[in-house]
């Protein structure tokens, strides 16, 4: 089963940049509205595979986003903050 990571951001300009940057990568990324269950951020979040969460921790470091409101993920219940 796949495990995915939802990144959250409160501007979607900060959101569209952190996918940029996984797709040029070559991650393979969705931009999906924000589960309600986060309430956090602007409304959209990228989602990706955990296998990916090492370059996207670097990526929010490098790019600095600001408005970086966390990495969260799916346990088949609730969605919780993820590493």
């Amino acid at each position: 089963m796949d495990v995915y990571i939802f990144a959250v951001f409160g501007t979607r300009e900060q959101t569209m940049r952190f996918n940029a940057a996984l797709i040029k990568r070559g991650y393979v990324t969705l931009v999906i509205n924000t589960p309600r269950e986060i309430r956090s951020g602007c409304g959209v979040s990228v989602r990706f595979s955990e296998y990916a969460i090492n370059y996207a921790k670097y990526v929010v470091r490098y790019y600095d986003f600001s408005s970086f409101a966390g990495f969260y993920t799916y346990d088949g219940k609730r969605y919780i903050p993820f590493g």
